[in-house]
């Protein structure tokens, strides 16, 4: 593994930008996103590989095996969020890169076939839907649901047309569970339990569900000069949730650790004089258990819909995004803790809140999921950081216990 050409990689990805200057904004199916996926085309093609995209836009390489045994799998997303930072899903793209790149140099050849995975729209930037690209092969979402989900500019599907790729095409590019030993994916922790713990590698034991619904308030517009009695004022109900859902949590009528949380919020019109007529905002809910997850959303949902009634206002309600819990493969967690071990490292076991493409692939195939340390815990916003020897570290571990589960070589 050679580090510098690691982090010259991730430097060049993080010019494929929509906002220079502030932060990293690559979404999936976009001109950045198009610059992004050449770099990563030409760097597999000078290892000899033929990068190939699915019907989600998925990029695949593979080096083969020389046994028809189940293959291993690796890698991350590469898009962002609006704003965020150049290491998010980027980083685990890269050291699988890297990884790669490192069994060109030596001439390492594989039992099993190792393929390389960069994931579209983990981030659900475009329609609010998360996981998009590893759902899509991982059998969670079908061509129908691609023409179900849209925006305002029009649906997945159309999009995905318009990118240049075929949805039609994804029934038949799922994941065989037969064909696939495991999925190894590396990725900022995004929360500061690593360095607060004075670790340098998590190995990943579970990762939370999540739930992801669209509500709208909608009241009365007014001027902001009438009589607070009588309003129909859908701010005021917003703010009146927002308060008694985070008491929820506090009372510990949900968990300690059940995250939920109020994301996107506009009020319309967003004018300073006017009472609003509408507010429309997500609630995000997670955790690593399902039924723990849906109890909890009962909980929510029943606060959105007494708040809406008791100040007479309309409401709608939309569940956009939903992941069920995973808990990854023991049996690659033993892999992680050796190779990290052999490089003098103690890893931190601990659970993920984040939602990450290893959860989707966790309900087909095997899965391990390692963190590198996040500086502060800061993630998704232009100081997002990982220490040089941490992304080392982390792409090291990888590339360890890639050779490790596909044999041919000692690591």
């Amino acid at each position: 593994m050679q580090a510098q050409r690691l982090f010259d990689t991730l430097e060049e990805l993080s010019t494929c930008n929509a906002t220079p200057g502030n932060g990293v904004t690559r979404f999936s199916w976009s001109e950045a996103d198009s610059r992004a996926r050449r770099v990563l085309e030409r760097e597999l093609k000078a290892i000899g590989l033929e990068p190939w995209t699915d019907g989600m836009g998925n990029l695949h390489a593979r080096i083969e095996g020389s046994t028809g045994a189940p293959a291993v799998l690796t890698g991350s997303h590469l898009d962002t969020v609006r704003n965020g930072g150049r290491y998010d899903g980027t980083y685990g793209v890269v050291a699988a890169l890297e990884a790669l790149r490192s069994f060109h140099d030596e001439g390492y050849k594989p039992e099993r076939a190792i393929e390389f995975i960069a994931f579209a729209e983990e981030e659900g930037a475009n329609f609010g839907s998360t996981c998009l690209g590893s759902k899509g092969i991982a059998g969670q979402i079908d061509v129908e649901g691609l023409k179900r989900l849209s925006n305002a500019e029009g649906s997945a599907y159309d999009r995905l047309r318009a990118f240049g790729l075929d949805p039609d095409a994804l029934p038949g590019e799922q994941i065989d569970p037969a064909n696939v030993k495991a999925f190894l994916e590396v990725h900022i922790e995004q929360n500061a339990m690593l360095e607060d713990a004075g670790r340098e590698l998590g190995i990943v034991t579970a990762i939370s569900g999540m739930r992801l619904h669209r509500i709208v308030y909608k009241g009365h517009s007014d001027h902001a000069a009438s009589p607070m009695q009588g309003r129909r004022d859908p701010a005021a109900g917003f703010a009146e949730l927002a308060f008694r859902m985070e008491q929820l949590w506090k009372d510990g009528e949900l968990p300690e650790d059940f995250s939920c949380t109020i994301g996107e919020l506009a009020c319309s019109p967003n004018v300073g004089i006017v009472v609003p007529e509408s507010v429309t905002f997500t609630i995000d809910i997670r955790h690593v258990d399902v039924p723990v997850l849906e109890e909890g959303w009962q909980r929510i949902e029943s606060l959105v819909r007494s708040v809406a009634e008791s100040r007479g206002l309309d409401l709608e309600l939309v569940r956009l995004s939903a992941s069920g819990g995973v808990r990854t493969s023991s049996e690659v967690g033993e892999v992680f803790r050796q190779a990290a071990e052999r490089r003098g490292v103690q890893p931190l076991f601990l659970k993920s809140g984040p939602a990450h493409d290893a959860a989707s692939l966790g309900s087909r195939v095997p899965v391990g999921l390692l963190f590198v340390p996040s500086i502060k815990g800061l993630s998704h916003c232009p100081q997002e950081a990982t220490a040089p020897e941490h992304l080392a570290l982390g792409a090291w571990v990888l590339e360890d216990a890639l050779r490790s589960l596909a044999g041919g070589g000692r690591p």
